[in-house]
């Protein structure tokens, strides 16, 4: 009886050392139980002996492995809005210190598309600074910046195929927009017509300010040039008016044509457009050879 425990002692060792050294079949006669799922494989072999003596010796081994594996996919969806124009990215931006001393600085920056006379655009910023005194140190920035220009390309597009389409448009735009500015441009800026034998003198300012002196022929022909302008030759009455956008509107007499004309500047001073607003009636031809003798002189002086 003794030496059938120990048999039995030595059998269990033995199954217990195999099963610490090498895989476990999944299936076998000593009564192994096998337990299989997705992720996780157990088996655990048992094997047991018992003697007559109430000697008992069990081994149990158990296997485990495991097998995750993920798997993601996405598929990359198209946008449905077209790429920009004009595309700045700066992901990082580090700025240890910067000094800047400004004074008088002008910045324009300013986009602009034309086609002959029928479409123009204008679009843009101006940037003024006077004795600044800026210091950064130690900022951290990120800048994006996306420019669709697609209305203004689609403006354009459009006007080159409708010209395409019909080429002669081109010239009968540009000579009735000629027409027409001549037109306004005597209209707003006419300050008296004098008569003089054969031909007729107009004085006209235009929308700089200057005093142009239009010499026009019986035969259609003209003859323009500059002889004066709104500060040597007319003279400021005191009335004034606010209009929007920071502009101001004077009024300037033009007296050898007893002439009044509303000129408009900017907040910068500069003159963006004059126009008459009371002017005297053509001369008879008695008087008009020293009237246009008077108001060249005075303009000239």
């Amino acid at each position: 009886m003794r030496s059938s425990a120990i048999t039995s002692w030595l059998c269990g060792s033995l199954l217990l050392a195999l099963g610490r050294t090498q895989s476990i079949p999944s299936t076998s006669e000593g009564g192994q139980t096998v337990s299989t799922t997705d992720s996780t494989v157990q088996s655990s072999p048992v094997v047991s002996s018992t003697s007559d003596s109430g000697i008992s010796s069990s081994v149990t081994t158990t296997q485990t492995s495991s097998d995750e594996s993920t798997t993601t996919s996405s598929g990359s969806s198209s946008s449905s809005t077209s790429p920009p124009d004009v595309y700045l990215q700066v992901p990082e931006l580090h700025v240890g210190k910067i000094e800047l001393d400004v004074d008088d600085l002008n910045a324009e920056l300013t986009l602009a598309a034309q086609i002959a006379s029928l479409v123009e655009i204008n679009a843009g910023v101006q940037v003024g600074i006077s004795k600044v005194n800026i210091t950064i140190a130690e900022v951290d920035a990120e800048l994006e910046l996306i420019v669709r220009l697609g209305n203004l390309v689609e403006i354009v597009n459009r006007t080159l195929t409708t010209l395409n389409l019909n080429p002669l448009l081109i010239n009968v735009i540009n000579e009735v927009t000629d027409l027409v500015d001549a037109v306004v441009g005597a209209v707003d800026g006419l300050l008296g017509s004098i008569v003089n034998g054969d031909s007729t003198i107009n004085f006209i300012i235009d929308n700089l300010g200057n005093i142009v002196q239009e010499v026009v022929g019986t035969a259609g022909g003209s003859l323009s040039s500059i002889v004066g302008n709104y500060e040597q030759n007319m003279t400021y009455t005191g009335a004034q008016e606010i209009l929007d956008g920071g502009l101001i509107q004077k009024t300037y007499s033009y007296s050898p044509l007893n002439a009044l004309v509303n000129i408009v500047f900017n907040s910068l001073g500069q003159v963006v457009q004059a126009v008459v607003v009371q002017r005297n009636g053509s001369g008879g031809s008695s008087t008009t050879s020293s009237t246009a003798r008077k108001a060249t002189a005075a303009v000239r002086k």
